[in-house]
């Protein structure tokens, strides 16, 4: 129930793979639980910042699977509370932008010059729920977030190994490995968290047992603290020559 409630709170989106194979992290220097209080306490203090302040932030992803080959992207996410948001995605296959201005939220694909309309969610993870299905859009960002918010309330079903600092992008960034395992599928991630009194993600690397063909996703991150969004960057006007239609004009589908 908590990682419903957070997950409602927070957003979700990007494009890449559908099946991700286990991932083998580096030998950690030492083992703690979720229990233990250290790593509730850091990824707390995310967990926090993530579901009280704006957010502006890019990353980049690799997807890779034997099956489907490799997807590389790169997103850009801007956040305000309580339901305003635009996401920029460009990969291979395609590139869109999703903006919800509080009443409006609208989906536009330049490639086509199309975009569609629908009433504005509650919030962003209800608005950007639609997208991600329409899309195929992945999901290990937001599933992400809900680990965030178990290992902050010492959840059970999680083995948390904190071990060692890395320089990522030129910030200083500790590792840790988390396992989860959920009946019989057991999903692994590897975690850096910035060395700072707020330790946003600088980058992730998972896969699960669950998979049929050799595959993981990494993403990598860039954030900006206490944005401040001009009044044009959560609103949306039509360009020159674009076309309104349905959500299902727009031609959603996934990259595979």
């Amino acid at each position: 129930m908590a990682r419903a409630l957070f997950l409602c709170s927070v957003f979700t989106g990007m494009i890449a793979t559908t099946c991700l194979a286990q991932v083998e992290p580096s030998a950690p220097s030492s083992q703690v639980t979720a229990a233990s209080g250290e790593p509730a306490a850091v990824f707390g203090r995310l967990r926090d910042y993530l579901v009280s302040k704006p957010l502006d932030f890019q990353t980049t992803f690799t997807a890779h699977s034997d099956t489907l080959g490799t997807l590389r992207g790169a997103l850009h996410f801007l956040v305000q509370r309580p339901n305003l948001f635009r996401i920029e995605s460009s990969s291979g296959h395609a590139s869109y932008v999703v903006i919800s201005d509080g009443k409006v939220m609208t989906i536009y694909k330049p490639k086509d010059q199309k975009y569609a309309q629908v009433p504005a969610p509650s919030t962003p993870r209800e608005g950007l729920g639609l997208v991600t299905g329409l899309m195929a859009m992945e999901s290990q960002t937001l599933v992400l977030l809900g680990v965030i918010e178990d290992i902050a309330d010492g959840g059970k079903g999680l083995q948390v190994t904190a071990g060692g600092t890395e320089a990522i992008s030129g910030r200083q960034c500790d590792g840790f490995t988390i396992v989860e395992t959920m009946e019989v599928v057991t999903t692994k991630w590897k975690v850096w968290l910035e060395k700072s009194d707020v330790p946003l993600v600088c980058k992730f690397v998972t896969g699960s047992t669950e998979s049929l063909a050799h595959a993981m996703q990494t993403n990598e991150f860039s954030w900006k603290q206490s944005p401040v969004f001009p009044p044009d960057a959560i609103a949306f006007t039509p360009p020159n020559g674009s076309e309104k239609a349905d959500v299902g004009g727009l031609g959603l589908e996934p990259y595979y």
